[in-house]
């Protein structure tokens, strides 16, 4: 049997060569991989209406006697790498000799950065710059732990009298968002790891209505990224790990200030706007004494 690192590598390997119904397997395992641990043959086959045989062609092209060989590989990689528990053992694992000294992270957080400069593609940046400065509207999707960085985005963005918002929704409601989005519209997706059912939507959205998505992700898996038009790739730390967002952030701040740049006069005027309007609204509106406290 392949060791369980390659096994999942393998798949990510051989994707461009798969066949398209093998290519839908794929897709499946990588983005459920905590559903498919479970299923049967039958049960996979069923779910992706493809034939049984198509699901042992598909464990065979990665090296496997079948699927049942497949799955015990599968089970394996959920077990020693993807729970949270063994997420958070490795995370301490990884922590500085001394976990309560503060320079160790830094130090950590600082090598993250380092890795960035040479894993990001700075054409993909440039042109992610054109690409927000030339939008109609820019909509920021960020859910969970990712909402923050949506947030900081269209905060800086809408300073600069950009026409920005943020989306952090999902299920069915999302699709309200999508109605009204546009192909002179702009997405900015933050996704890491793995492609979850909403972001397989909107991407599936974004294809239909030819809508340029802007991806910042740690992961440059088929599923993941096919769609996009422009990939910044963020790196976030060891597989298995608890992430850290440092490089996202960095990409932000680089994001705001490069488009601060193309922006020129428009930028200053923008913010000189606002500092005027709080200024006669509201700095005036208070007594030399009331400020001073």
């Amino acid at each position: 049997m392949i060791t369980k690192s390659d096994s999942y590598n393998r798949i990510l390997e051989k994707y461009d060569s798969l066949p398209k119904q093998q290519k839908k397997i794929a897709d499946y395992i990588i983005s459920r991989y905590d559903e498919v641990v479970f299923f049967s043959i039958t049960k996979l086959a069923s779910t992706l209406q493809v034939s049984e045989a198509t699901v042992v062609r598909f464990a065979q092209n990665l090296g496997h006697k079948g699927f049942p060989e497949l799955k015990e590989d599968l089970v394996k990689y959920y077990r020693e790498y993807l729970t949270p528990g063994n997420r958070m053992k490795r995370s301490i694992e990884e922590l500085p000799d001394n976990p309560l000294q503060y320079k160790g992270h830094v130090s950590r957080e600082i090598q993250l950065l380092q890795d960035s400069i040479s894993a990001l593609d700075n054409d993909s940046f440039v042109k992610a710059v054109d690409r927000i400065v030339a939008a109609e509207r820019i909509y920021i999707f960020g859910n969970g732990g990712n909402e923050c960085l949506a947030n900081h985005l269209t905060f800086r963005f809408t300073r600069f009298k950009l026409r920005a918002v943020q989306q952090s929704v999902s299920g069915k409601n999302m699709f309200e968002k999508l109605l009204q989005i546009e192909s002179n519209d702009l997405i900015i997706a933050f996704h890491f790891y793995k492609p979850t059912i909403d972001f397989r939507r909107l991407m599936e959205v974004c294809s239909e209505k030819n809508i340029p998505v802007l991806l910042i992700t740690d992961s440059l898996i088929p599923p993941m990224i096919r769609d996009a038009e422009i990939i910044l790739l963020a790196p976030r730390g060891s597989e298995g790990t608890f992430h850290s967002q440092i490089v996202p952030m960095a990409i932000n701040n680089a994001l705001i200030n490069g488009v601060a740049s193309r922006l020129g006069d428009k930028a200053v005027k923008a913010l000189q706007e606002l500092s005027e309007m709080r200024r006669k609204h509201y700095f005036n509106s208070f007594s030399s004494t009331e400020l001073e406290e």
